[in-house]
């Protein structure tokens, strides 16, 4: 006689209970710009929980959910070293911002040495300064007051000083303190 294998013995197929769906994780896309000595990176991503950011010598790694959806990027080589205790990150409601400390000040033509996140990465021109520019180390044209002072100290002085002000009203002023 014909027996019929366990799990049809409902009368109906009852399939093996299959392990929950893995959660496939996205990767961010972000905006870096340079400075001398600084990186900044920009992951514009609106009301992101769980916030990781892990700052190596040459590697960078994030993570954070946004909704039901999962990003992130892990041990990413980094151009080139950085130093992980100046830099730092924050995250706010509106993105999750990276300050990298570079190890040495130069110029870096890319920001990561994989070549397969190059569709992630794209310039923050608003921070955006070339190597050329005096931003790009901090000296922002006339923003060296040190010459200022001599200068206002060869203007003659003002004749407000010999004004009467006998005719001025000062209503009732109340008494000085001691």
């Amino acid at each position: 006689q014909y027996t019929v294998p366990a799990p049809y013995t409902s009368g109906r197929f009852d399939p093996p209970a299959r392990p929950p769906p893995r959660r496939m994780s996205c990767t961010p896309t972000l905006a870096w710009a340079q400075r001398d000595k600084t990186i900044y990176i920009t992951f514009d991503y609106v009301d992101a929980k769980d916030v990781r950011v892990k700052i190596g010598d040459k590697a960078l790694s994030i993570s954070l959910k946004q909704g039901d959806k999962l990003y992130a990027m892990e041990d990413v080589p980094l151009h080139k070293a950085v130093s992980p205790a100046d830099s730092k990150w924050f995250a706010n409601d509106r993105c999750v911002q990276v300050i990298l400390s570079k190890g040495e000040p130069d110029w870096w033509d890319v920001l990561l040495a994989d070549k397969s996140y190059k569709k992630f990465v794209k310039a923050d021109w608003t921070r955006w300064a070339e190597e050329e520019d005096d931003a790009y180390t901090g000296q922002f044209p006339g923003s060296d007051f040190t010459g200022m002072q001599a200068d206002w100290d060869d203007e003659p002085d003002s004749d407000d000083d010999d004004l009467p002000l006998e005719d001025l009203d000062i209503g009732n002023l109340p008494p000085e303190e001691s």
